[in-house]
């Protein structure tokens, strides 16, 4: 084999290994390949050091021509070498006079009469081509040993061994550095203000609404994880009834084969993507109508949900304690507790599916759809003296929606509001009465497109209460269209099924002092939503009657059928604060008063961290 023709092929090779090679020169030769055999019992943790090293000693093995100037006989003798020092700790002892063989093929005595060929500059690194011993290398050889391609094959495979166990060290060396349990410190606040104009009608009707300032949220909790898939969240807040209130507090324990993730604890039920997107991504003041007068909510339970692989599809089922505040069985539960021998059982779940996601536009566009049932078996408190003034629980399971304007109870929630008194704050619009029943079946369907800044969201519930005269039915629904006047998008969560908030392109308020400075986000919407809460007649005589502590009433003086026409704009000054106006238009039809409007003009600041 000529110089050119040894050249070509060790580029090959540099080529295929990803090693640079170089010869060794003729004084150091027979002493560099005989470390470099000897340094090669293997080590794995010293990847790089024996990567090199098995790259001179392949490299050699595969380029040195025998004596009549072919290749090794099928690279038997690579093949022996190399498996010997992959495999061999006490190859050097064992045969160490192969070693001095090789060592001295690195080396031969020049070859006076091998004809001689020029040599360019670039071949000068090498040395003359040496001779090969073949009658005494056949005492080690194995007559059936693979070719040469397959010690590359064997070389790549090892060397991959070597990183991937260098990469556990790396990460159980990581894991060390971030021990468990951790904590983040998470909350935000609302600061809400409205101004209301009320037909005459609409005040004898509701009652007088009073102009007002105050905080509707001011949320404040701790989320972390005490082991890789164990993870909690404590959240209470200081502005809701309660003063302060319990909200979501649970543990969740992620991975669990089949079930996904199971979380224990009080927190929001499956049910609306309304309901699950959270309050600090609304793009309105407040959600729908017929989730504020139907959704169960937050309630004390257990929850196990999961997903596809590809996470386009998810799902989530829950069994809860069915009553919130005093057996109340719609609305948050206020300190986390039902308290009951009756009934007070529910059975939730959701399903949603991405229709068209696109993965390369991190969220943008996309089409969800979903369906959401709850079971519930209303619950009460029989002890005696359950119901009267100062004492917990109701005699009798019950039920009873009812709901405000979209726009939160500004005032004193944590004292009782009645229809027709708006002493304590945002009046009650429509409100079903509390009668007495047994359960309830309530189902949702939902979807939401999104296309860039432009998204549509629609839904509509239903729900049948079996009551103590039969079922009776109520439904709502609502449409909103949102665009963002700046180009922004809101986020998709894939782990709720739910969305929110855009992030600004340009911050008008930077998170750096240094930051680049803009106009922040802005964004439009419209709402339009109803709920229809008209009782029959034959519940007559089946209403709570506080003075007898009875369910022997007649009062239904808050039936009837309320639309909501809701314009809005955000200014999003950046991804933590954001600015809302809401124009909203009440338009109430009472089953004993008639029609009545009114206008509500309201405004929030919100500050999240």
């Amino acid at each position: 084999m000529t110089r050119h023709e040894l050249g070509r092929r060790s580029a090959a090779v540099k080529s295929t290994v990803g090693t640079s090679i170089r010869r060794p020169q003729p004084a150091i030769a027979r002493t560099s390949a005989k470390c470099a055999i000897r340094a090669t019992a293997p080590t794995y943790l010293d990847g790089l050091r024996t990567s090199l090293q098995l790259t001179i000693v392949l490299t050699s093995l595969v380029f040195l021509p025998s004596v009549d100037g072919t290749s090794l006989a099928s690279g038997q003798e690579s093949r022996l070498r190399l498996r010997q020092l992959f495999h061999d700790d006490e190859f050097v002892e064992k045969d160490d006079s192969l070693a001095t063989d090789f060592a001295n093929r690195l080396n031969p005595k020049q070859n006076e009469e091998q004809d001689e060929e020029p040599v360019d500059e670039a071949d000068s690194m090498y040395d003359e081509s040496p001779v090969l011993d073949d009658v005494r290398l056949a005492n080690h050889l194995n007559a059936n040993e693979k070719p040469v391609s397959s010690l590359v094959s064997e070389l790549t495979k090892r060397l991959t061994d070597v990183e991937k166990q260098l990469k556990k060290r790396d990460e159980s060396d990581q894991q060390k550095a971030n021990q468990f349990p951790t904590h983040k410190i998470t909350g935000f606040l609302q600061l809400d203000t409205a101004f209301y104009s009320q037909s005459p009608k609409n005040i004898a009707t509701v009652g007088d609404a009073q102009d007002g300032t105050g905080f509707r949220r001011a949320r404040f909790a701790v989320n972390g994880k005490v082991a890789e898939f164990t993870s909690y969240q404590l959240e209470v807040d200081f502005a809701t009834a309660g003063r302060p209130s319990f909200f979501d507090n649970y543990v969740e324990q992620g991975n669990i084969p089949i079930l996904g993730d199971v979380r224990v604890g009080q927190f929001l039920q499956p049910f609306s993507v309304d309901a699950m997107s959270g309050f600090r991504n609304l793009a309105f003041l407040e959600r729908s109508l017929p989730f504020l007068a139907f959704v169960p909510f937050r309630r004390v339970g257990i929850m196990a949900s999961n997903a596809t692989e590809d996470d386009l599809t998810h799902w989530a089922y829950s069994v809860f304690r069915t009553g919130g505040y005093n057996n109340a069985p719609l609305g948050d539960s206020r300190f986390g507790t039902d308290f009951g021998d009756i009934g007070g059982y529910s059975f939730s779940t959701r399903v949603t599916h991405l229709l068209y996601w696109d993965e390369f536009a991190d969220d943008r566009y996309l089409w969800h759809v979903g369906f959401s049932y709850d079971y519930s078996q209303l619950g009460a408190n029989d002890a005696a003296g359950s119901g009267l003034s100062g004492n917990a629980g109701s005699p009798k399971p019950f039920y009873q929606a009812r709901t405000t304007p979209e726009f939160g109870p500004l005032g004193y929630p944590e004292l009782t509001s009645s229809f027709g008194s708006a002493v304590n704050g945002t009046p009650l619009f429509v409100d079903t009465g509390r009668y007495q029943a047994n359960n309830f079946n309530l189902f949702g369907l939902e979807t939401v497109y999104q296309y860039g800044p432009f998204s549509l969201q629609a839904e509509y519930m239903g729900t049948v209460v079996q009551s103590v005269v039969g079922p009776v039915f109520y439904h709502g629904g609502y449409g909103e269209f949102m665009y963002r006047l700046t180009g922004e998008h809101r986020g998709y969560d894939k782990k709720l099924a739910s969305l929110k908030n855009p992030v600004p392109f340009a911050d008008f308020i930077p998170l750096k002092a240094d930051g680049i400075r803009g106009w922040g986000a802005w964004g439009v919407a419209a709402r339009w939503s109803f709920v229809d809460l008209t009782n029959p007649s034959k519940l007559d005589g089946h209403y709570y009657d506080s003075a007898t502590n009875t369910f022997t009433g007649t009062s239904k003086a808050g039936n009837g059928v309320l639309n909501d026409l809701t314009l809005g704009l955000t200014w999003y000054l950046n991804m933590h604060t954001k600015v809302q106006f809401n124009w909203i238009h009440a338009m109430l039809d009472n089953s004993a008063k008639g029609s009545s409007t009114a206008d509500l003009f309201v405004s929030r600041v919100q500050v999240d961290f």
